[in-house]
Order: structure tokens, then C-alpha cells, then sequence
């Protein structure tokens, strides 16, 4: 279990204690439990790591034309859980709500390394005709999320077919994004003459020359924390329910952000006319970013759903859930640009159990 999951649960535990020293205190019904199994996407979050220049023809040639692809993918939505359980025996009550979502997307990409320019965040490459085989890239993200609101709850009106609340109160959140790229652009190489150890010379000698680069990005943060203040509202018509939540907070905390790049080349040579292969040296260059900033993220929800009472105590339903984050930070790049801040949106329909006693 990693350190995120763990502090939330920490977080969980403190605040259901309170839970209970409000129980003790005033043992009247008024506990409500909220089930809601979510199949989530997000918006916002897709990647764009490279564009990919081909082109035909060469420097003699009467025309030369070129055609620009780029590498960008989507992450895919993914079921997840939100969860809510509020104590309000009168006009004042205690509640705990939350969730959390994971999500990744990939690409991998493939073709002829002559006449091939890569331009990404990380790498920038350009392959003229003298490069052969296939030049190769690919690319990943993945991000995590999850976020508690623990708050206090205020009747502000009650009719004869429903209610309005205010809750006040902090949000925890969490985020952990990544990002990694992976880059061969093929082979190249030259010819030379090589010669004995006489000084004469022995024939030619073809070097060739291999590169792989990787590059690794991060932005994440372990708490953040924040105020929060909400309004919740209910409608009923006999067996039927109408339920819905609007509220307001930000996350406030320090978020670390790291970029890593290393590429590896590799020599090979073959000589000629007696047809043998040697290894040749291998060199390394590594680049690397890191920093870390105090943030605050906007964070607006809403939820609304529809309910039908089976039994006094037993609700059933279906609903619609979104999250907006503004200007939450992304990884950075090796060549930083203007790509460090995102308005994420995650949302999706829910299913909803809601137990009353």
C-alpha cells in the first residue's frame, strides 16, 4: 500500500472517530449512508509528446515534401467508488464524503528512420537519409487521485417535500501524475579506411550507430488541504426522490515535479574485406529537472441523482457525478514549455445505495 493510501486512511480514521463522540452524545436516528460504485472518466488529460516530421526526396531532388503526424493519446475511463455518510439527529449534523480514481494511456509508434524529424518535450531528432531500420517511440501517462471532505452540516429550510443544507468544512486531496517516453531513432553510421598496425591499409571499416533515449516526468503530492463550503437540496414526491450537491473548495499544498532524461549511444563496427564485428563504446548523457511550488487548486463539485425508496429505511438510484480541478500542475518537460498546468475534469454516472436509520 503506498504512503498516499495510507495517509488517507489515517485521515478516515480520525474522522470517523468524531463520528462516534457525536453518536455518544445524541443517540437519535438521523445517520445516512451513501453507496455509489462510479465508472469515471477524465477530460483535460490528454497527452501530446511528440510530432513526427517525414519527409521524401533529398536536397537534389526537384521537390521535397513533408508531412507532420503527432503523438497524442487519451486516458480511459475506469470504475471507482464514492462513498458518504453524514450524522444530523436535528438542525446540525457531521459528514464524510469521498473518492478516489486511477487511470492510465499509451502509444507506441513505429516506421522507416530515413527522412524522419522527432520533435517531444524530452527529445528533439533529426534523421537524414543516411539513417536505416525503423525508428521507434512510445509513451505513457498514468494518474492518480483522491480527495475527503469532512464537514459540518446546517439545515437552512425544510418544506413539506424536502430540504436545503450548508456544509462547511476542509477537503484533503491527493494527486500522483506520470508521465514516461521512450525513443530510438534508428540506425546510422559512416565509412572509413582503417589500417594495420604498419601503417597500411587494411581495407574499410562501416561504423554504425545506435541511440535509445528515456525520459521519466513526475508531478505529484502527498496532501493537500484546503477549506470547503457546499449546498446540498432534496425534493420527494411519494416514492420518488430527487438529490443533488454543489460545493466549493481548494486544495492547498506543495507539489514536487521531476523530469529525467538519459540517452545511451552505441557503436558497432564492421570491417571489410574480411567481415568481422567488434563493439565499440557506449556514452551516456544524462539531463534532469526537479522542483516544488505551494499551490492552490480550485476544486468544484456537483452531483445529482434520482432515488426511489424501496423500503423507509432503503433508497435505490442513479446519477451524475463531476470533479473540476483548475490549474493543476503536470509534469514538466526536459524542454520546458508551456505544458505545466491542466484544468482536469473527471466525471461519470453513478449507481447509489442510500441507507437511512
Amino acid at each position: 500500500m503506498n504512503k498516499q493510501k495510507i495517509l488517507a486512511l489515517k485521515v478516515v480514521t480520525v474522522i470517523k472517530g468524531v463520528f462516534f463522540l457525536v453518536g455518544e452524545v445524541n443517540a437519535q436516528e438521523g445517520w445516512n449512508l451513501q453507496l455509489e460504485p462510479m465508472y469515471m472518466g477524465v477530460a483535460g488529460a490528454n497527452s501530446h509528446f511528440a510530432n513526427i516530421t517525414t519527409s521524401s526526396g533529398c536536397c537534389s531532388s526537384p521537390v521535397q515534401t513533408s508531412f507532420t503526424t503527432s503523438q497524442n493519446f487519451g486516458m480511459g475511463g475506469n470504475g471507482t467508488f464514492r462513498g458518504q455518510l453524514e450524522y444530523m439527529p436535528g438542525d446540525w449534523g457531521v459528514g464524510i464524503s469521498g473518492w478516489w480514481f486511477d487511470t492510465s494511456g499509451s502509444i507506441n509508434q513505429s516506421m522507416n528512420a530515413s527522412n524522419v524529424g522527432y520533435n517531444s518535450n524530452n527529445f528533439t531528432n533529426s534523421n537524414g537519409p543516411g539513417y536505416w531500420g525503423l525508428l521507434k517511440s512510445s509513451a505513457n501517462n498514468s494518474l492518480g487521485v483522491w480527495n475527503l471532505d469532512a464537514y459540518v452540516i446546517k439545515s437552512l429550510g425544510e418544506f413539506q417535500n424536502g430540504g436545503i443544507n450548508l456544509t462547511f468544512g476542509a477537503k484533503f486531496g491527493s494527486f500522483n501524475n506520470n508521465t514516461s517516453e521512450a525513443f530510438n531513432p534508428g540506425q546510422t553510421g559512416f565509412a572509413s579506411s582503417y589500417f594495420d598496425s604498419y601503417g597500411k591499409f587494411a581495407g574499410m571499416r562501416s561504423n554504425n550507430i545506435t541511440t535509445n533515449e528515456n525520459a521519466a516526468n513526475s508531478a505529484s503530492a502527498s496532501l493537500l488541504v484546503g477549506p470547503s463550503i457546499g449546498l446540498q437540496g432534496s425534493v420527494k414526491y411519494g416514492d420518488h426522490r430527487l438529490e443533488g450537491l454543489l460545493g466549493q473548495s481548494v486544495l492547498i499544498g506543495n507539489v514536487n515535479r521531476k523530469a529525467f532524461s538519459v540517452s545511451y549511444y552505441s557503436y558497432q563496427y564492421s570491417y571489410y574485406p574480411y567481415s568481422y564485428t567488434t563493439s565499440g563504446p557506449t556514452y551516456t548523457y544524462n539531463t534532469s529537472f526537479s522542483d516544488s511550488e505551494t499551490v492552490a487548486i480550485p476544486v468544484t463539485e456537483m452531483k445529482i441523482k434520482y432515488l426511489y425508496d424501496v423500503t423507509e429505511n432503503l433508497s435505490l438510484g442513479l446519477g451524475f457525478f463531476a470533479s473540476l480541478w483548475v490549474d493543476t500542475p503536470t509534469p514538466p518537460a526536459v524542454q520546458a514549455n508551456d505544458q505545466q498546468y491542466k484544468t482536469l475534469v473527471f466525471y461519470g454516472g453513478l449507481g447509489s445505495i442510500n441507507l437511512r436509520y
